[in-house]
């Protein structure tokens, strides 16, 4: 049933929606990056003792990541309110806006279509950049999601050649940008499948072994990571099965998708940010003295098991709850990764 959906309700459905999630996109983006400029600023002004503090007063990757998807996803909206006035005014005295829409060759839908691929691009390469720091820099953990960032890539490039090259009229569903488009919902899923249940399993581990000394439950940040990556993954998942059920509701899960990918990314730097601002408040000066207490722990050889050495580990993953700073729980040996701590402050999406 979905199949026979009128294609001109397709079309006023989806730049309705898209721009109410462009709208909650665009608020996230604002409080996302106020939460990460105002992060590094307070982690400079307490941690005066913390070697290598003056590197997180810079752009960081994960800033950098939030800046680029606010372009794309700006771009990207702006170019649908556009396609929405020459479908229906400007192409043909408006009189054929279904032929408009379902002409993958157009240039509106090409530039569309490039958008969202690097929005895609950048969240798959800010989730592994999330893994990489969670795991203490492992390089070893990310091998998978690496192969799976570069198919996404060459998929994409595949994708927005083939649909450049499409001719009027052709069926999307069964030419070649359509294998393109599989191939890139498949890369996609498994990149944010495996990060997510990879860090999930990772902060879990962390927790379990924190808990039996009395630390704070780290379980919210789990429940943050999963929550973000459950939306990403069911939308994709949405737009896959319309798309192979040749559905006009691919149109939609397509127009969208940018959106989505933006407020997944954003979500989580706002839900953890705001809890950290929540807690600030009243934890400044136990936040400094615990600093001082880890320092003076990292060089110091004595008691490799008590709690001490765990309470510093433990209050490290609280106060970077998206989860850059530890990662290494164990009793018999806590390890944290090296000195910069640019993005510890946010960490999640999955």
């Amino acid at each position: 049933m979905a199949a026979t959906i009128p294609m001109l309700s397709v079309i006023l459905v989806t730049i309705c929606i898209e721009s109410l999630l462009y709208g909650v996109f665009l608020v996230l983006s604002v409080i996302s990056l106020w939460i990460l400029a105002r992060r590094r600023e307070d982690m400079v002004n307490a941690a005066l003792n913390v070697r290598g503090k003056r590197r997180i007063a810079y752009m960081t990757p994960m800033s950098a990541a939030a800046v680029l998807l606010f372009i794309t996803n700006t771009a990207h909206w702006i170019v649908a309110v556009y396609r929405l006035f020459a479908g229906f005014m400007l192409v043909d005295g408006g009189t054929q806006p279904t032929v408009y829409y379902t002409d993958p060759a157009k240039a509106a839908e090409v530039t569309q279509l490039t958008l969202l691929m690097i929005s895609l691009i950048i969240g798959d390469a800010m989730i592994i950049y999330r893994l990489w720091l969670v795991w203490a820099y492992d390089v070893v953990v990310t091998v998978f999601p690496l192969a799976t960032l570069i198919g996404l890539i060459v998929c994409a490039i595949g994708s927005i050649y083939a649909s450049a090259l499409s001719q009027p009229g052709e069926d999307i569903f069964a030419t070649e940008t359509g294998r393109w488009i599989t191939a890139n919902c498949v890369f996609t899923l498994l990149t944010n499948v495996y990060s997510t249940a990879t860090i999930a399993w990772r902060i879990w581990r962390a927790n379990s072994r924190a808990r039996r000394f009395g630390g704070a439950s780290l379980m919210g940040v789990v429940g943050i990571l999963i929550e973000s990556a459950a939306l990403y993954t069911v939308w994709t998942i949405l737009f896959f099965v319309t798309y192979h059920a040749r559905s006009n509701l691919q149109y939609f899960a397509s127009d969208t998708y940018c959106a989505v990918a933006g407020i997944t990314f954003m979500l989580i730097h706002v839900r953890v940010g705001l809890g950290w601002e929540q807690r600030a408040h009243g934890s400044n000066e136990a936040a400094s003295v615990d600093l001082s207490t880890a320092t003076t722990l990292h060089d110091s050889r004595q008691h490799p098991y008590g709690s001490p050495r765990v309470a510093v580990n433990i209050t490290r993953i609280v106060q970077h709850d998206d989860g850059y700073e530890h990662y290494e729980s164990d009793v018999n040996s806590i390890k944290f990764a090296p000195n910069n701590v640019s993005d510890a402050s946010l960490a999640g999406r999955a």
